[in-house]
């Protein structure tokens, strides 16, 4: 449980917050829009507001599954608050693009 110690800061949940939403966007672009190139899917963003926030949504999935180990398997309660406030600052654009 060394390991985890080292890891239980809130900077380097913060870090992890801001890098796995970016890893889950190329993998979900990848996935479901395999051969598309950034100006068509710019495009189809801005098509419908539908579009839009699937796009915005499923890369901050991995966060939700990092929330579940940090908080709940390992007990990092610093990762964690750093992961969630993070969280919480990348997700609001996109509940305000659920209004707009």
């Amino acid at each position: 449980m060394g390991v985890m110690k080292k890891f239980d800061k809130w900077q380097i949940g913060a870090l992890f917050a801001i890098i796995m939403p970016i890893i889950g966007f190329f993998f979900y672009w990848e996935w479901r829009f395999e051969g598309w190139s950034w100006e068509r899917l710019y495009g189809f963003m801005k098509s419908s507001s539908d579009n839009r926030n699937n796009i915005l949504i499923f890369p901050l999935v991995p966060n939700l599954i990092m929330f579940y180990f940090s908080n709940f398997q390992f007990r990092m309660d610093k990762f964690t608050q750093g992961l969630v406030g993070v969280t919480i600052i990348l997700a609001i654009p996109v509940v305000i693009s659920l209004v707009i």
